[in-house]
């Protein structure tokens, strides 16, 4: 890792354009905002949803998996590997699960919203990966 790069991960998104921190801020307020859908009132009890539990348990584990890939290599395309791994079981599931949500309900509008930001995402992480194999392990931004 190159020693003039900033010591945490968070540090160096830190550093990044304008447009790409408020890209990311919609990121993590989209699975962020699954806190809200945690719980709901069904037959007059309160039911735990499984979805917003998964959400945010792969949102968790990817930052996890970032730190570390971060602490290893720095500041790589590689790290889009995280989402790859945490995020795509959880979309998938989510796809298939919607369906079963009713219609015009909040939650199903939010796990829209989820799939369109979450998908845009491993999108780009995908071939930010593909790109890291295939010899583009430039960093995203130079520091120094």
């Amino acid at each position: 890792m190159d020693e003039s790069m900033p010591a945490t991960l968070g540090a160096a998104m830190a550093t990044e354009p304008l447009w790409l921190r408020a890209w990311l801020a919609v990121l993590v307020s989209v699975y962020i905002a699954a806190l809200l859908f945690i719980v709901r009132r069904e037959a007059g009890s309160w039911r735990v949803r499984a979805e917003p539990i998964a959400i945010l348990a792969s949102f968790l584990g990817s930052a996890v998996l970032m730190n570390a890939i971060y602490a290893q290599v720095g500041y790589v395309r590689l790290l889009g590997l995280a989402h790859l791994v945490f995020w795509t079981p959880v979309f998938v599931w989510i796809v298939y699960r919607r369906r079963a949500i009713g219609t015009g309900s909040l939650f199903r509008k939010y796990l829209h919203a989820y799939l369109l930001i979450a998908g845009v995402s491993l999108l780009i992480d995908a071939i930010d990966v593909v790109r890291y194999f295939v010899g583009d392990g430039d960093l995203l931004h130079r520091w120094g």
